[in-house]
């Protein structure tokens, strides 16, 4: 039996030998980075990124503005204030120095004390004289603003119209009295009468510099437009001259209600100021006479507040007004 042999492939498996390959040492250069200050960025959540905070608001122009009004409106009521009340202390402190007579001069607080404990009288008694005033206040202003807008375009008419305002301010109100009333009586219309005599000038001499402080440039528009004379005072002149009469007013009815006062002190109602006035320096009421006297005082700021509020609210488009902030 034979046996077929074949060669037998002999394969040989080679060893692989590692080599140890000596890497060559690369030395790296050490770069030195600059460190960049990077502004904080606010998030989405209000606050400032990497802090945490929440970041100051910001003020604006109009904020400041209306701060500043603020501040100005307060310091316009404290000052005024504050010099009252000290000028209430040394005079409490001066009649106790001195040892002045209550029937020559009565203290600060019991002058309050005459008027808290009657507070409705004197109330009333001011209401009724304050009355008194405006209604001749609302004559004075008719009659002086008429005057002005007849004569403002006329330089003579004009300047007999400040003549007429200046003899009308020099006639002392004592002397009209007495005509006014033999004319209406001791009744209500003789001191509205009287106050109208007395604040006629001063609307006048107002309202008719007002006029003829109008912007020439506008005038000779308005002429140039053949706009019609009435429109023309209607829609420049008047408008113009509003800050001189809101200015007027607010001389105007402080002067009316004094003036009214003294009007009644010789010759009115029972119930107003001027004779209650009268009756308590009759009777030695200093306190009394002082407390009317404080009455008088405070309706005259309260009118004057009035006027200012009407200026600033009516007057809000005006140059001068803008400036003033």
């Amino acid at each position: 039996m034979s046996t077929v042999t074949g060669p037998h492939p002999t394969g040989t498996h080679p060893a692989a030998t590692a080599t140890a390959q000596t890497g060559t040492a690369q030395t790296g250069t050490a770069q030195t980075g600059t460190a960049q200050t990077g502004t904080a960025q606010t998030g989405t959540d209000g606050t400032v990124a990497g802090t945490g905070e929440a970041p100051l608001p910001a003020r604006t122009g109009r904020g400041r503005s209306a701060g500043r009004r603020v501040l100005s409106a307060a310091v316009a009521v404290a000052v005024p204030a504050a010099v009252i009340a000290v000028l209430l202390v040394l005079w409490e402190l001066a009649i106790e120095a001195f040892d002045v007579r209550p029937f020559v001069l009565a203290k600060p607080s019991a002058i309050w004390d005459a008027f808290a404990e009657k507070p409705d009288v004197y109330i009333e008694y001011g209401f009724n004289t304050l009355r008194e005033a405006v209604q001749g206040l609302a004559f004075g202003v008719a009659v002086g603003v008429a005057v002005a807008v007849a004569t403002f375009r006329s330089k003579l008419l004009s300047e007999l119209a400040r003549a007429y305002s200046a003899a009308l301010l020099a006639l002392p109100v004592v002397a009209v009295i007495p005509l006014s009333n033999v004319f209406f009586g001791l009744q209500p219309a003789s001191r509205v009468f009287v106050v109208a005599v007395g604040t006629t000038p001063i609307m006048l001499t107002y309202t008719l510099t007002g006029l003829k402080a109008t912007d020439a440039g506008l005038a000779e528009m308005f002429r140039a437009c053949a706009m019609p004379r009435w429109r023309s005072v209607l829609s420049l002149f008047l408008p113009s001259a509003l800050p001189y009469f809101i200015s007027g007013v607010r001389v105007a009815l402080p002067s009316a209600f004094s003036v009214a006062i003294i009007g009644e002190y010789f010759g009115g109602e029972r119930n107003t100021l001027g004779t209650y006035i009268k009756t308590a320096a009759v009777q030695s009421k200093v306190a009394d006479l002082w407390g009317a006297a404080m009455t008088a005082f405070l309706f005259a700021v309260a009118l004057f507040a009035l006027v200012a509020l009407a200026d600033r609210l009516l007057l809000r488009w005006h140059p001068s007004r803008a400036r003033r902030g």
